[in-house]
């Protein structure tokens, strides 16, 4: 198995050449980095002559960042039934099949390799013990972060704490149990919660760093996968994992920082403006974890092109996610709750009618401000949903082919929203109380009527599902979300083999006329039912890449992927 092989000084040139390129943008690291470019030749780092200073093991910790998802991994909302790009998903429609070598194994085990350098280095670095301990607890936070995105796809996996030589016996380690990944990544988080500084004591220079509340929420969201995947797939100790996501929730909750962005100069609009550059910065309380990409091409750290990506049918939505949203009185527009509110559709725009206003703020409807100034107008060009996304893009940086505009890895709603499922999930209820220091914050943003226990059982709603259905709204086309919940939920055998459908189709209202294949009602179909499928006994673990079983014959293979 491939993981950690020690090639020392290939590592560290990779490591120098990193941290000085990221040092130059001091929006993302503290500005005493700025000119360590013209202080070190990266040509001659040497592992002897690099591991000295702070500011080596700043470099070496700066590398961890640059694993952290970017913009484009929004697009990961093609493996579940809210979205689709321009042709089929393996995910999605289950016909993926085991690969030679995986990107999501490879590059999570690079990423601990490089924690686990940055902490033996600095274990032997001649510094301030409070100095290696902050920067320990950063890495470790990295640690867990990667064995998180190993569990949710592989289940357990080979735990590796230390860096290896050739022929050590840790490169053909057996897989550890599940319950021994997830009690790597507490212990990790909680050295990172006790040793980093809080979100309110992080410097406006600091922002993006990893602090004490990145490492909750984090803990929070693997917490809340373990428990519920635990609880509904049938095994381990759910309440264990659910309890700690709640009072880990409601730390966070209670230090009373963090709070939903508001854009003072058009309140009502404040989760459109969220994704766009208003909504970037320290001075935005909700963003509790970025990846960013600097202030401008003089200012900058990279830049990216998602508004052309949007554009060019990356991510449309679907049939399914549109028909999520409620109306404006709280009720859906499908069941026999349906609101008043609904009526059939006459066009294109009578859906967006008296709905959740995140909806029109994250798909496009006629007459938006599109290409060039354009309004946009339903088109099947580069979407096969008849859907396009408008979280996120921008015309300006459509024009410019670049953007700086920064990825929001983790928010506050999660917190918030994340709390209340806990609390359902632990309980079988939940209280007025608690539904207003969480849920009902994210609705009071969006413009949406509370969600109260006497309107629930007054419309026959279901508490527990119209927690999740805000989840499904809130994280709308923001990358694995969706997937990950219909995963732990269980739900992914109802939902995926589903046909994937698409905006309602009025002949007249395209500039082009497609050949579309349609429902009786009128509806696109992007792709059939016979040609999805979810196998539950398999699909819920991803399969090991061939390669890696190959090198460690230790590795066993997921049930029925061969």
């Amino acid at each position: 198995m491939k993981i950690e092989i020690n090639k020392s000084k290939t590592i560290i040139k990779r490591v120098a050449k990193l941290g000085v390129l990221i040092a130059s943008a001091n929006i993302l690291f503290s500005s005493c980095m700025k000119d360590l470019d013209n202080k070190i030749d990266e040509t001659r780092v040497t592992d002897a002559s690099f591991w000295k200073t702070e500011q080596h093991l700043l470099m070496g910790v700066n590398y961890l960042y640059t694993f952290l998802p970017g913009i484009g991994e929004n697009s990961a909302a093609n493996w579940t039934d809210d979205s689709r790009s321009t042709g089929n998903n393996s995910i999605s429609d289950g016909s993926r099949l085991v690969p030679n070598g995986s990107g999501d194994y490879t590059s999570n085990y690079q990423l601990i390799r490089a924690v686990n350098t940055v902490l033996e280095k600095a274990e032997k670095m001649s510094l301030d013990a409070v100095v290696i301990t902050k920067y320990s607890a950063e890495a470790r936070f990295f640690r867990a972060y990667a064995y998180g995105e190993l569990l949710k796809r592989f289940g357990g996996m080979p735990i590796i704490t230390r860096t290896m030589d050739l022929g050590d016996e840790l490169l053909q380690a057996p897989r550890g149990t599940r319950d021994e990944v997830v009690n790597l990544i507490y212990s990790d988080l909680d050295y990172a919660i006790q040793n980093l500084p809080e979100a309110s004591a992080t410097k406006s220079t600091d922002y993006g760093r990893i602090n004490k509340s990145v490492a909750q929420a984090l803990k929070v969201r693997l917490a809340l996968f373990e428990g519920t995947f635990e609880k509904y797939h049938q095994f381990g100790d759910a309440k264990k994992h659910l309890t700690i996501a709640k009072n880990t929730a409601n730390d966070i909750i209670s230090s009373g920082y963090f709070k939903l962005f508001t854009y003072g100069a058009n309140p009502e609009k404040s989760y459109y403006y969220l994704f766009q550059k208003e909504g970037n910065g320290y001075a935005n309380k909700e963003v509790i974890l970025p990846r960013l990409y600097g202030k401008d091409m003089t200012d900058r750290i990279s830049t990216h092109n998602y508004s052309r990506n949007i554009e060019q049918g990356a991510i449309t939505p679907t049939r399914y996610l549109v028909d999520a949203y409620l109306y404006i009185d709280g009720l859906p527009r499908e069941g026999a709750n349906r609101s008043p509110y609904y009526k059939p559709s006459v066009s294109t725009l009578t859906e967006f009618e008296n709905r959740d206003p995140r909806l029109a703020m994250t798909v496009f409807k006629t007459g938006d401000t599109y290409i060039n100034g354009s309004k946009y107008q339903p088109m099947f060009s580069f979407t096969q949903t008849g859907y396009k996304t408008f979280k996120y893009f921008n015309d300006t940086d459509w024009v410019n082919q670049a953007s700086f505009n920064e990825h929001k890895i983790i928010r506050y709603p999660e917190v918030l929203l994340s709390y209340a499922e806990a609390v359902y999930e632990l309980d079988g209820n939940i209280s007025d109380t608690d539904l207003n220091k969480s849920l009902n914050i994210v609705r009071e943003r969006a413009g949406m009527p509370k969600l109260t226990n006497a309107f629930a059982l007054d419309h026959q709603l279901n508490v527990l599902e119209e927690i999740r259905r805000e989840r499904r709204v809130e994280f709308a086309m923001e990358g694995e979300h969706r997937y990950w919940d219909i995963i732990r939920w269980k739900i992914a055998e109802k939902v995926l083999p589903l046909p994937t459908l698409g905006i309602q189709f009025f002949k007249g209202e395209y500039a082009e006329q497609p050949v579309v294949s349609l429902t009786p009602e009128g509806y696109v179909i992007a792709q059939t039912a016979a040609t999805r499928k979810f196998d539950p006994a398999r699909d819920y673990l991803w399969p090991l890449p061939i390669s890696e079983l190959s090198l460690n014959p230790n590795l066993v293979q997921n049930p029925k992927w061969q």
